[in-house]
C-alpha cells in the first residue's frame, strides 16, 4: 500500500506498540498520517515522528477523538470566548475499566496513560491553553488491587504546574469498578465547568446549565465522533493547513506524559521541558 502511487493517507489502527514503526515508514513514504492513541512509546520516537513529518511538510493527526464530540467543542468555544474568565484550573479524568490481554502488557499496551490516560491529558492542555508553558510535573501511580493482569500500574494521577500559576490534573484508572466515565472539571474567574454543564456569571443558576449535546460518557466506541475527525483532517489535507493534532502539536501532550512516568520511577517532580536521561 505503501509503494502505490495513488495512496496519499495512511490510518494507523493497529494495536499501540506498532503505531510508531508504521507510522514512521508511512512517513518514509511521503503520505499524510492519521493514527491513533497513543503516538508512540518514548519521547525519543515523538521527537522523531514530529521531526520526520516536519521536514516532508506532510499532514498528520494524533487520534485524540474526544476534542470532537459536540459538547467537547461547544464546552472549549465557552472558553475560548472568554465566557468563563482566566482558566485557573482544570482536571480530568479517564476511569474505564479495560479487557483485553494485549492491553494490560507493558509490551504492546505501554502504561496506564499511553492506554487511556493520554485522552484527559489532551483535554487539561487543550482547555487550559496549548501555548501555556507547564513548567513542572509530577506524578504517582498504585499497583493493581483488583486484577492479576496488569504489568503495569493500572492507576495514576499527575498534577501540571503551569508557568502562569494555573494548575492541571489528571487521574486514570484501568480497574475502575464502575461504569465508564471522562471526568472533566474546568474553574475559571466568571465560571465553571463539569463534565458537560457549565455555570457562569451571565447564566446565574443554582445549578449547571446543561449541554444537550453529546459527550464522551460511554464506553462504546462507536459512540465516538470518528467521521467528524476524519472529515476535519481530510480538510487540512485539502487546504494545506495543519490538524490542531498534529505530530508537532500532540508531542507535547506526549512530553507531559513521558515526564510524569519519569516523575513516578523516581519519586520526584519533573522540570518541563522534559529531556529524557
Amino acid at each position: 500500500a505503501l509503494n502505490r502511487s495513488d495512496t496519499q493517507i495512511v490510518s494507523v489502527c493497529t494495536i499501540n506498540h506498532l503505531h510508531y514503526s508504521q507510522t514512521l515508514a508511512a512517513l518514509e513514504a511521503g503520505k499524510h498520517v492519521l493514527v491513533e492513541k497513543p503516538l508512540c512509546f518514548t519521547a525519543e520516537e515523538a521527537s522523531r515522528l514530529a521531526a520526520e513529518a516536519q521536514s516532508r511538510k506532510l499532514i498528520t493527526h494524533v487520534g485524540h477523538v474526544v476534542r470532537f464530540y459536540p459538547a467537547i467543542v461547544g464546552l472549549h468555544s465557552l472558553v475560548e470566548s472568554g465566557e468563563l474568565g482566566e482558566i485557573f484550573y482544570c482536571e480530568s479524568g479517564y476511569w474505564h475499566e479495560i479487557i483485553g490481554a494485549w492491553k494490560t502488557r507493558i509490551e504492546t499496551g505501554g502504561s496506564a496513560l499511553l492506554m487511556g490516560g493520554c485522552h484527559a491529558v489532551d483535554m487539561v492542555r487543550w482547555m487550559l491553553g496549548e501555548s501555556n508553558p507547564i513548567d513542572e510535573v509530577s506524578a504517582y501511580s498504585t499497583p493493581a488491587r483488583r486484577r492479576t493482569d496488569f504489568e503495569y500500574p493500572p492507576t495514576v494521577t499527575l498534577t501540571m504546574k503551569y508557568r502562569n500559576e494555573s494548575i492541571g490534573r489528571v487521574s486514570t484508572c484501568l480497574e475502575s469498578r464502575m461504569p465508564y466515565v471522562f471526568h472533566l472539571q474546568v474553574n475559571g474567574t466568571k465560571g465553571s465547568i463539569r463534565n458537560n454543564g457549565f455555570f457562569s456569571d451571565r447564566f446565574p443558576s443554582r445549578e449547571f446549565s446543561r449541554l444537550e449535546a453529546d459527550y464522551p460518557d460511554d464506553w462504546n466506541v462507536s459512540h465516538h465522533p470518528f467521521p467528524e475527525e476524519i472529515n476535519s483532517f481530510v480538510d487540512c489535507i485539502r487546504q494545506d493547513r495543519p490538524s490542531g493534532l498534529s505530530f508537532q502539536e500532540a508531542v507535547k501532550t506526549y512530553e507531559v506524559i513521558f515526564a510524569a512516568e519519569h516523575s513516578i520511577q523516581s519519586g520526584k517532580p519533573v522540570q518541563m521541558p522534559f529531556i529524557p536521561e
